[in-house]
């Protein structure tokens, strides 16, 4: 991997825990170990991760203290949990903690192998969605400022004509749409994150669109100032891609 991904695998079986973290590493993967609940969360404070696989009995995890703490120690982190003592319990708190695999002991690593590339692409998706929704919302505020003093300002802002600010804008906003179209793409060859994400109601997905909802508004709001074929281009497809999500 060009990137690869960051594990944390927490687990007091410590054959168990060397060998699986030996062979993901041999798949390309990074990965930190942790022994307890404690030292599995102090990792999670000081490094990113994207990918927490962690045994239900362990020292310092009682009631899955670890994986109830995961939304203060890195949100949206996805979670494997293992275990050689599978409950009713611990299954139930599993679905309603979101978890994204709830795994028994032995398990065969080509299992394991195949849900950790699922989480690390989900996890993938939703840092990039993250991104394009900061662009667009940049995007949008810096059209709100231009459109808010275009009236009382000179047609130069610094001595820089509008227009070049304009195709500035305009660039980075054609830059989160290609980034969209790469999502969409992204989340059709990802079937398990997406239906992981239809049944969570993706708050970052709704997130994004809302943020693009405002950005249709700016640019209907400003057609009488900027007078631009490539603005009402712009707006077209964004209204294209917003009715396509619903």
């Amino acid at each position: 991997m060009d990137n690869p991904a960051r594990l944390l695998i927490a687990d007091d079986e410590e054959l168990y825990l060397l060998s699986t973290a030996d062979l993901l590493r041999q798949e390309g993967y990074a990965v930190d170990c942790a022994r307890s609940g404690p030292e599995a969360a102090r990792l999670l404070q000081q490094n990113r991760y994207d990918l927490l696989i962690a045994d239900i009995r362990m020292p310092g995890n009682p009631d899955m203290a670890l994986i109830q703490g995961i939304p203060a120690l890195n949100q949206g982190l996805p979670v494997i949990l293992m275990t050689g003592y599978p409950t009713a319990q611990t299954a139930i708190q599993a679905v309603n903690l979101a978890v994204l695999a709830y795994l028994v002991k032995p398990l065969e690593f080509k299992d394991l192998l195949g849900h950790v590339g699922r989480g690390v692409a989900q996890r993938r998706m939703q840092q990039a969605i993250d991104e394009s929704a900061r662009r667009i919302q940049d995007w949008a505020g810096e059209m709100a400022q231009l459109a808010t003093g275009y009236g009382t300002a000179s047609a130069n802002t610094a001595g820089v004509p509008v227009q070049q600010i304009l195709g500035a804008m305009l660039g980075r906003m054609g830059e989160a749409v290609l980034n969209m179209k790469h999502l969409v793409d992204l989340s059709a060859g990802v079937d398990e994150a997406q239906r992981v994400c239809s049944i969570q109601h993706c708050p970052r997905l709704e997130t994004y669109d809302r943020i693009l909802q405002e950005g249709i508004e700016i640019l209907e709001k400003t057609k009488g100032a900027f007078k631009s074929r490539h603005l009402e281009d712009l707006r077209h497809k964004m209204e294209s891609a917003v009715g396509n999500q619903h």
